[in-house]
């Protein structure tokens, strides 16, 4: 029987090593090549989405699930709301993907509420807001987020993921710096690059090393932009937000906080890492947050003083457009970080 469990542990072994080789192979297709020659033909992977190397790659991945008798986890099919269970192909699970904190989503009187916003503004607003006007309830949410966060206003987005990018990518530039928590959201990461400035990342909620950090580097950039989260999802732990706030105060930096995962969860009444310590909404300079977990609906907020949230309405829909000459994001370095 070891024997056997011995032989299986190898070909488990084999499998991953020939899949790795695969993967580096199809990883080597995406490095910058030369122009090709007057008369030579154009390759195929120049213009075919499936000799595309990321196409190549999936397939790669699915085929080691395959061998490894693993199903696809992607693309799952729910049958109903999800929450803390949700059914698929007719078979209820215990459901550890689910965002929906406070079971909101689905929750009856959320539900007659949006039914009433459709009734009477329908489902679409057709255009953006900037330009063709907005709805009562857009200002009585924005309101309310600016209240809960004691700050003079806030802006609600489409798209969580895209509010880091959007807000990130526009207020910094190639003079600046983003100093962020090694592990900090993807979405604040494609904001940094899409930036221009300088990344560089510190240990995990160690404040003494980001005081050090700022020491070293503060005075060569114009703006420094602290990103930590609320709460990091994926290690159910959270910052000493005081300390990080004394911080960017000492070294005239600003701070953000991502919510997404921290807001309806912590605190007496659930409004965050704010509540949770007790500080004043206007030590922390750019609030984030998503409307897709604990809120129940979809998009994010910034929330901060007038200044920023009338400069992100008016200006911020137009940072694709200003950032698309851009070059690439200036050298990424990393203090401290744990090894993955």
């Amino acid at each position: 029987m070891a024997s056997k469990s011995l032989t299986g542990q190898l070909k488990d072994q084999l499998i991953r090593q020939a899949l790795e080789h695969k993967l580096k192979q199809a990883e080597a297709e995406t490095q910058d090549v030369n122009p090709l020659a007057l008369n030579s033909d154009i390759p195929e992977n120049w213009y075919r989405f499936d000799q595309l190397p990321g196409f190549k790659q999936l397939q790669i991945i699915y085929k080691g699930g395959e061998q490894f008798g693993i199903a696809s986890p992607f693309f799952r099919v729910h049958e109903g709301i999800a929450g803390a269970t949700t059914r698929i192909n007719g078979k209820e699970f215990i459901n550890y993907a689910s965002y929906n904190y406070l079971g909101l989503s689905g929750h009856p009187v959320v539900a007659e509420a949006a039914k009433r916003a459709i009734e009477q503004y329908g489902t679409s607003v057709s255009a953006s807001r900037l330009v063709s006007g907005e709805r009562p309830v857009h200002r009585q949410l924005e309101a309310e987020i600016a209240t809960i966060y004691g700050v003079d206003d806030a802006v609600v987005m489409v798209s969580g993921h895209a509010t880091n990018v959007t807000t990130i990518g526009y207020l910094f530039g190639a003079n600046d710096l983003i100093i962020h928590d090694e592990l900090i959201h993807n979405s604040s990461l494609v904001g940094a690059q899409l930036s221009g400035a300088k990344r560089i990342s510190f240990a995990h909620n160690d404040y003494a090393a980001l005081d050090k950090l700022l020491s070293q580097q503060r005075r060569h950039y114009q703006k420094v932009l602290i990103v930590l989260e609320g709460l990091y999802s994926m290690d159910g732990d959270y910052p000493n937000l005081p300390e990080f706030i004394a911080i960017k105060q000492k070294h005239k930096a600003l701070l953000m906080v991502d919510e997404a995962h921290s807001f309806g969860v912590m605190g007496k009444r659930g409004f965050g890492i704010r509540e949770q310590f007790n500080i004043d909404g206007k030590d922390v300079d750019i609030w984030m947050g998503t409307l897709s977990k604990t809120l129940a609906g979809c998009g994010g907020f910034i929330a901060g003083e007038s200044a920023l949230i009338e400069h992100l309405k008016i200006f911020s829909a137009w940072v694709f457009i200003q950032r698309r000459n851009a070059p690439a994001s200036r050298s990424v370095c990393t203090i401290g970080a744990r090894a993955a």
